[in-house]
């Protein structure tokens, strides 16, 4: 059996598109305060190991980092360049099944189809054949995520990594504010918003009101709670009813807390009339314009009289069982 390593550890956090990712190009300008990024490690035709008392002792390692770094017993370990396992045409991973012309040279079946029997290498005429190797090879590689080491532990069939990789729990969240562009994780928002965006958030502690005035043109508010979760306050102008208020949780990683939020508006002319809602709080690793359409208070635009609305929230925090 060999274990394949796969040659990407010192690249940052793969966080462009798929086609840039297997192109390994450089990582944003901004990836300075992200973590280093994990050594990706591939098994031929072996599923990972459940972690041991050693990885307990190692501080809680996933099974990604337990094989990335023991040795397969009576196999052969190697390395192996990823590059090779992506089409040369359009740089995504190959994927079976895959032709090669007579000299050998390979592309992947999208690929494939359009050469019009051409080889894109050759440039010539070319028998177009099946690899049947390197398909069962593609095949039996699994590869660790990159972002193993922030503790995504799955092990998934290399052709598939692009696609895990853009919905993994544990890749970095984007930062809210318009041309900002920076991408962190949970941890670390303290230190980005306290220096490049230290009047645009406001700090709360769990389970204590706040009042916030929102005007009705802005679009979201940015509230840091105490453990360093950032969450959103979204105002969606609904047109001609009002403004649907919900709260969002922008966070990635382990999923070991959950939240609750209250909102409530008061009418400026009628103190006594009130609008309420209590609702769990979605996750999301990104803000793209998108509104949670289950849970959501509605306030009517006659109801505040105003281009400010008062509104009063809570957040409470509650641990996974």
């Amino acid at each position: 059996m060999a274990k394949f390593t796969l040659d990407d550890a010192d690249d940052d956090p793969p966080v462009a598109t798929a086609r840039d990712k297997r192109k390994r190009d450089d990582g944003p300008a901004d990836a300075e305060d992200e973590p280093p990024r994990a050594r990706g490690s591939a098994v031929a035709g072996r599923e990972p190991a459940a972690p041991g008392a050693e990885a307990e002792a190692a501080g809680r390692r996933g099974p990604a980092e337990e094989m990335a770094n023991g040795e397969v017993e009576g196999g052969l370990s190697v390395q192996i360049d990823p590059d090779v396992l992506d089409c040369s045409i359009c740089f995504e991973s190959l994927r079976p099944p895959l032709y090669q012309c007579q000299n050998g040279h390979v592309a992947c079946f999208s690929c494939w189809s359009k050469l019009s029997n051409k080889c894109h290498i050759c440039s010539r005429d070319a028998k177009f054949a099946r690899n049947i190797a390197l398909e069962k090879i593609v095949e039996s590689i699994k590869s660790s995520c990159s972002y193993a080491k922030w503790g995504c532990c799955k092990f998934i069939n290399y052709a598939q990594r692009d696609a895990h990789e853009e919905a993994c729990l544990f890749a970095p969240s984007v930062c809210p504010i318009s041309n900002c562009g920076y991408r962190g994780f949970t941890g670390r928002w303290s230190g980005h918003f306290l220096t490049s965006h230290s009047s645009d958030v406001m700090r709360f502690i769990y389970g204590q009101p706040f009042e916030v005035n929102i005007e009705v043109s802005v679009p979201f508010l940015v509230f840091l709670g105490e453990d360093d979760h950032l969450f959103l306050l979204q105002n969606n102008n609904l047109t001609p009813f009002g403004h649907a208020f919900s709260v969002v949780c922008l966070r990635s990683g382990n999923l070991n807390w959950m939240f609750s939020y209250q909102i409530e508006a008061t009418s400026r002319k009628k103190p006594e009339n009130r609008l309420q809602l209590k609702a769990s709080v979605t996750n999301t690793r990104q803000w793209t314009g998108i509104y949670p359409s289950e849970a959501f208070l509605l306030v009517p635009f006659d109801f505040c009289h105003s281009s400010n609305i008062v509104l009063n929230i809570s957040i409470e925090r509650y641990a996974v069982v």
